[in-house]
């Protein structure tokens, strides 16, 4: 089905794009779908049948975020086709049908630019439509977003306990204050502290001895700095604690119960002592009134005794003496009397020692009745587990809350709780319980179910188990205090985890990124940075980027940067970095605000690699200027011989002068012809008619059309086999002509060219043009058949746009060939290239197992001597066999557990560059995960297999060792020391 627009790619081309490794689409200017790389119809979940020749938007039709007039995918191309210039949009939202179920969409995110490309004539003849899916970004920076939010609401869930719990310690009817610091410096005190001690005196912020002088020398003191010191707990009940109303005042006894607890920060370190306390002053009192009434009752209780023998001893004398009889009944009558007043009061101080009594006791239940409220109403978890088998005897709703459903009062702890069983939980109760030692967890990883046959959960717990004494100071139970962190422990786990999946999927991006507090510092740089730099983030953040930057560039970038960060704008600039090998290379650096509640939380930076792009800008910069010069050299030419022929009359010198002017007609048409060769292969419009023909008269053919048109050298064909080959004679003949021209060219000293073509055992063509003139240096070697390159040293003294090799380079690789040169600068040139016919055989194995593999092209065998792989290839290579090879290699490596390889390229032939990409990438990180640690690699004769070898190591990272020889025993001799 033929295309319904002008701009259509040739397939050749659209093959080009099909394998590009990033997403791109090709449009043309009406917008019909020319094609897509596979990448792309992989990411939109298209098929190539589905977009192929279509109208964008009807494969893809508008939606609100594709049609937005403020930056749409409509909006953009037609700001493309309007302004002629490239366009990028920010990320856009575009989700995609679901890859098992088409009903369903994907959420996706796109970072899209368009590219206008250009005919020879300045009108756009195609679009590229580049895209990115971000949404892996996109969703990790949300995913952060409500990282903070819950952080936001999990401190704000905090400070609303600590005000409640703040209000109960002001509400709680005991003395609560809070001494910090080796001076004992009161930092906090409740309200009841203030109004039941010291309402005459101000004791906040002053040292204890200051505040109460009158406890100097009081046991008090000593107990408040031991467990300042040691962080021990200590209770006690009814300590008699002097203290006056006022400072200088009378000094009266106050009885209290009380507990001194050790508070620490988060090193653990002792800063401050709690003390809690109930005044039991009046209490004491009574109990010391009741004590001394009982001594009382005790004494009247020994008169009365005392008393009855004194009446035993009267009537033991009456009946001795009669005649005392009236007067000891009168001392009788007298002393029951005495008697019976004694006894009446004596009622009367037992009934008033019983009301005290009752009284005490009342007050004692009501404190106790307050301290049970007060346990009831605390928003922290309290139980008390009574005696050994630990029984819940208290339990407060906010540790039933902790359970719902499960019945806890009465139980022992291990049948309410069974779960705990073979926990360290038991062992810590016990070590309370037997050693009264105070033990405080904090988030402790308890494995608990909330309901009765529940799902056991990991719960985290911040708690106290403190023991419990009975009046005569044995242990008898446990006071626990339980507050869950569940939540927020595992709210922080999951945003340590989401940052370090941020962390990762910056690190996996191929740019620089970092971020930057809101005032512009550094406080993160992804591995790509640290390996640019060859340094460190921490180096990196305390140098600051600004040092990496070209002096040239720092004030433009340091303005804008300044600006960015007053405005909140997006911050863009073009600067050069350096790298740790000294080089600067070129970067496009852009950043953008995370904005939250109208204030700038960070900035989110990316430096992207444009150093191929400036290169290329410049190339084509210095090649308008060549060309031009080229151009108008030859058409000031025609045009001052057309003037001379116009001026002129005399027929001999006029045909000197129109030969003269068809030379740079000549001349001129091959610039053009080399200009349009250029277009069409960018364009993928290069034409080519495969027919077979006779290869040697077509070498023939060529010699003699140079050789026509130079005076200057003779142009020998020193061998030729003849073959009948398939493909474009005339691109071909033109491939011979660029060789031979540039031969001449290149060689004015020279006197003679030789050509050579022979065939391979492999039935390949190898055909050589030799010339003995100026020669190439080897770094120039790679760069020859780049499309406008000209050799530094020949751009002053040779014409030419530097278009002929690569146009020739482009025509042997639409035959399948290769290319590669031999040169000695000096000394001279000589060009192969190499063409394999249909007829030439494939590479047939001739021994293949898992210790040796054999075929025309590479033989491999393991040494089982030096546990190692010796690797010998043969002959011509190119991506096929190098593959073909390699595979081999790791399959045999895996299967032997080896991790050496001897590799000899010393017999290889030819060029084999095509493969050198495919090694850096993706072969040899893939042998180092086989398990190859050391590469002893014999270098080839030819420095086009050099220049290749070193290109497919460039840049590799990992722990693999790779070595260079030019002979085997070396090699040998290093990778056997290793």
């Amino acid at each position: 089905m033929a295309l319904k627009h002008s701009s259509a790619l040739p397939p050749e081309m659209l093959r080009v794009f099909e394998t590009l490794p990033q997403p791109y689409l090709i449009l043309s200017p009406e917008l019909y779908m020319l094609t897509a790389s596979n990448v792309y119809l992989q990411l939109t979940n298209k098929t190539r049948v589905e977009i192929e020749e279509q109208y964008l938007f009807d494969v893809f039709p508008k939606m609100p975020d594709w049609s937005s007039e403020e930056g749409g995918i409509a909006f953009s191309l037609n700001k493309v086709l309007e302004t002629l210039q490239p366009h990028q949009l920010p990320v856009t939202r575009f989700d995609i049908p679901d890859r098992d179920d088409p009903q369903q969409l994907v959420e996706r995110y796109w970072e899209t630019s368009h590219t206008p490309v250009f005919d020879a004539e300045g009108e756009i003849c195609y679009i590229i439509h580049h895209t990115e899916d971000v949404t892996k970004r996109v969703l990790a920076e949300r995913a952060l977003k409500n990282s903070l939010d819950k952080e936001t609401q999990a401190a704000a869930t905090a400070e609303r306990l600590g005000k409640q719990i703040e209000k109960l310690f002001a509400e709680i009817p005991a003395q609560i204050a809070i001494v910090t610091g080796p001076d004992m410096v009161y930092e906090f005190i409740n309200p009841r502290y203030k109004t039941d001690l010291f309402p005459n005196r101000e004791v906040l912020g002053k040292p204890l001895l200051y505040a109460l002088p009158e406890v100097a020398g009081q046991p008090i003191l000593d107990i408040l700095q031991h467990v300042y010191k040691t962080g021990e707990t200590v209770a006690g009940n009814e300590i008699n604690i002097p203290l006056a109303d006022e400072v200088g005042g009378p000094v009266k006894d106050h009885y209290f119960n009380y507990v001194y607890q050790a508070i620490r920060n988060d090193d653990g370190d002792i800063i401050s002592v709690l003390s809690f306390k109930y005044d039991i002053t009046e209490l004491v009192l009574a109990k010391k009134r009741l004590e001394q009434n009982e001594k009382e009752l005790l004494a009247l209780n020994y008169d009365l005794a005392n008393a009855n023998a004194e009446v035993q001893a009267t009537n033991e004398e009456i009946q001795s003496a009669n005649e005392a009889l009236h007067t000891t009944n009168q001392e009788l009558f007298r002393a029951q009397e005495s008697v019976l007043r004694l006894n009446d009061a004596l009622e009367e101080r037992v009934e008033q020692r019983n009301i005290e009594l009752f009284n005490a006791q009342a007050e004692a239940a009501r404190e106790r009745d307050r301290l049970k409220r007060f346990f009831m109403q605390v928003p922290t978890g309290i139980c008390v587990l009574d005696g050994p088998e630990m029984i819940f005897e208290l339990v407060n709703p906010a540790y039933q809350q902790l359970f719902p459903g499960r019945d806890l009062l009465g139980k022992p702890i291990m049948e309410a709780l069974p779960e705990l069983d073979g926990t360290p939980i038991i062992d810590i109760l016990k070590r309370v319980y037997y050693t009264g030692n105070t033990f405080e967890g904090k988030e402790l990883l308890v494995p608990l179910a909330r309901r009765v046959g529940g799902t056991i959960e990991d719960r985290y717990f911040n708690f106290i188990y403190q023991a419990r004494y009975d009046g005569d100071g044995v242990v008898d139970g446990i006071l626990v205090f339980a507050f869950e962190l569940t939540e927020t422990v595992l709210t922080r786990q999951k945003e340590k985890e989401n940052e370090q999946r941020f962390r990762f999927l910056l690190n996996a991006m191929p740019q620089q990124v970092w971020t930057a507090r809101p005032d512009g510092s550094l406080d993160y740089v992804n591995e790509v940075v640290c390996d640019d730099f060859g340094r460190s983030m921490d180096q990196i953040l305390g140098r600051s980027l600004q040092e990496f930057i070209h002096p040239d560039d720092r004030q433009n970038s340091s303005k804008k940067w300044k600006a960015a960060l007053q405005n909140g704008n997006e911050f863009m600039v073009e600067f050069r970095l350096k790298f740790h090998n000294g080089q600067y290379v070129w970067h496009l650096a852009r950043a953008l605000p995370l904005i939250e509640n109208g204030h700038i939380r960070l900035w989110l930076g990316t430096n992207t690699n444009i150093e191929i792009q400036k290169n290329n800008e410049q190339k084509k910069d210095e090649f308008l200027s060549i060309a031009s010069h080229e151009l108008k050299t030859p058409l000031t030419s025609i045009k001052a011989f057309n003037q001379l022929m116009q001026r002129t009359s005399d027929m001999h010198k006029l045909n000197g002068f129109i030969q003269k002017s068809a030379l740079h007609v000549l001349r001129l048409e091959k610039l053009i012809n080399d200009l349009l060769d250029v277009t069409r292969i960018n364009a993928g419009k290069m034409e080519y008619n495969m027919e077979p023909f006779s290869f040697l008269e077509m070498l023939k053919d060529s010699i003699e059309s140079m050789q026509q048109a130079t005076t200057s050298h003779q142009i020998i064909l020193e061998k030729a086999d003849d073959v009948i080959y398939t493909g474009d004679r005339f691109r071909l003949e033109q491939v011979v002509n660029n060789l031979l021209s540039n031969a001449v060219k290149y060689s004015p000293e020279g006197k003679k060219v030789l050509v050579n073509c022979s065939i391979h055992s492999d039935g390949s063509i190898i055909v050589s043009v030799e010339d003995f003139g100026i020669g190439i240096e080897e770094k120039n070697l790679m760069r020859l058949f780049d499309r406008y390159y000209r050799v530094d040293n020949t751009a002053m003294r040779f014409e030419g746009l530097g278009l002929g090799l690569f146009i020739s380079a482009e025509i042997l690789k639409r035959h399948h060939g290769s290319f590669w040169i031999e040169s000695t600068p000096g000394k001279g040139s000589t060009f192969f290239f190499r063409l394999i016919p249909d007829t030439a055989t494939k590479a047939k194995p001739v021994a293949d197992s898992d210790t040796h593999y054999q075929d025309d092209t590479i033989i491999i065998k393991y040494n089982p001597k030096h546990n190692r792989l010796d690797v010998d290839w043969i002959g011509f290579q190119n991506l096929e066999s190098v593959q073909h090879g390699c595979f081999k290699m790791q399959n045999m490596l895996i299967k032997n557990n080896v991790g050496k390889v001897l590799n000899s390229n010393i017999h290889v032939l030819g060029n084999w560059s095509e493969a050198s990409d495919w090694g850096n990438t993706e072969w040899f990180p893939d042998m180092e995960k086989a398990g190859l640690r050391y590469f002893a690699w014999v270098h080839s004769p030819s420095v086009f297999s050099q220049l290749s070898a070193r290109k497919s190591i460039y840049a590799l990272k990992g722990k693999l060792v790779i070595e260079f020889f030019t002979d085997v025993k070396s090699a040998e001799e290093w990778i056997e020391s290793v």
